[in-house]
């Protein structure tokens, strides 16, 4: 239902936004289902950090609560096949899914202040403590905290160290108070070719697995990876997955065990604003990074950094024009709003016409993973990046 102010505020004034970024239904159950493949016994728990990687945290989490209600292994006794709970990073993202009638149980897996952790009211939200120091703070709570408690087991960023567990577990006895949900840690190499560094890891986890399942036998999630990391799932004592990229389609299907059939989420579309005729040697855009070797026909479109075509995508990215998606370079620095395309190629081009910013077929020149190649960033900090302000529609 639309909110009444949203509607008044259409009616008062309205117009059609230069940008529309679609987020299929479809795509987001399909991979889930994908990546079900290879951990079939593991529950999957979705990541919606960070705007849910740009694709729109309200959005996303509705689909993902929808699914989880409505699929029929949702309700399997044993756990394998259902989502657990959401992942978000903050204590601000688990406040805003609950005022948006959220009521999937969350895991907060970034820092949270333990003041914070300590006064929060939210139901079915648990946090992760990652450093004695943390546990400690808590250790006098008077009320029951939900917590995973992450393991460093060689990403040398959050999590206690593995001398320091006996600490950690004498600290959890002294406070039932403390409710150990679950144990995790993060793989920090598992997309590496090499799989040495993560089979490494993965036989410090088992080993503290196998002393937490000792100490709290009725311990409940159990976590290690990241979605490169279902690569080995038969060797990781784990009963839940966590999933991030993959969720969003933003990764090669063909790099796992088993090939898989993932499609991008996001759909990102504008128009062409303006046509005009380049002559040869002319330049374009800031600083002149682009010298016209021929007569030429651009386009400027209103999408900029702003909006998220990466700056380095100048003189080397591709947006795809008309509904065909024919395959035109970025030409010239990209500024903040604007970015210039040779055109040259398509016929009959006038403004108006559509203009795919990110396709959502990988294998396209304009799709985020083949723009994070030439760009030489990961598809993650291209999605991030695209404001939280720009209206997403979601589609079957």
């Amino acid at each position: 239902m639309v909110n009444p102010l949203t509607w008044l505020s259409r009616r008062r004034f309205p117009y059609e936004p230069l940008i529309s970024i679609e987020i299929s239904r479809h795509a987001l159950t399909n991979n889930l289902d994908e990546f079900r493949k290879l951990a079939p016994h593991h529950s999957i728990a979705p990541v919606l950090k960070s705007n849910a990687y740009g694709h729109g945290l309200f959005d996303v989490a509705r689909i993902l609560e929808n699914h989880r209600r409505g699929t029929k292994d949702a309700r399997n006794t044993n756990g394998s096949g259902t989502i657990p709970f959401f992942i978000i990073d903050s204590y601000f993202e688990a406040v805003a899914l609950r005022s948006q009638g959220i009521k999937t149980p969350l895991l907060v897996i970034g820092y949270t202040r333990p003041e914070s952790i300590l006064s929060s009211t939210l139901n079915n939200v648990a946090f992760t403590i990652g450093s004695l120091e943390s546990l400690q703070e808590l250790e006098d709570t008077e009320h029951p905290i939900g917590i995973h408690l992450k393991i460093d087991t060689g990403m040398r960023r959050q999590g206690i160290l593995p001398e320091e567990i006996p600490a950690a577990i004498q600290l959890l006895a002294e406070n039932t108070n403390l409710i150990l949900l679950g144990i995790c840690s993060h793989l920090s190499d598992a997309d590496n070719d090499d799989p040495s560094y993560s089979e490494s890891q993965i036989n410090i986890w088992n080993r503290t697995v196998s002393h937490f399942k000792n100490e709290f036998p009725s311990l409940k999630y159990i976590h290690l990876g990241a979605t490169h990391g279902h690569r080995f799932t038969p060797d990781i004592d784990a009963n839940v997955s966590r999933l991030g990229l993959g969720l969003y389609g933003l990764v090669d299907g063909a790099s796992f065990p088993q090939k898989l059939n993932l499609i991008p989420a996001l759909h990102m579309k504008t128009v062409i604003a303006s046509v005009k005729k380049v002559k040869r040697d002319d330049s374009v855009g800031y600083s002149g990074t682009f010298r016209a070797d021929r007569d030429m026909t651009i386009a400027i479109i209103p999408v900029g950094y702003y909006e998220g075509i990466d700056r380095r995508l100048s003189n080397n990215g591709f947006v795809g024009v008309g509904r065909d998606n024919i395959s035109c370079p970025i030409i010239g620095n990209v500024s903040m709003n604007m970015t210039a395309v040779d055109i040259s190629k398509v016929q009959n081009v006038e403004e108006g016409m559509e203009v795919t910013v990110f396709s959502n077929i990988n294998s396209a020149d304009n799709s985020i993973v083949s723009l994070s190649k030439k760009g030489g960033v990961i598809p993650y900090e291209l999605a991030v990046h695209i404001p939280s302000t720009l209206k997403r529609t979601v589609v079957g």
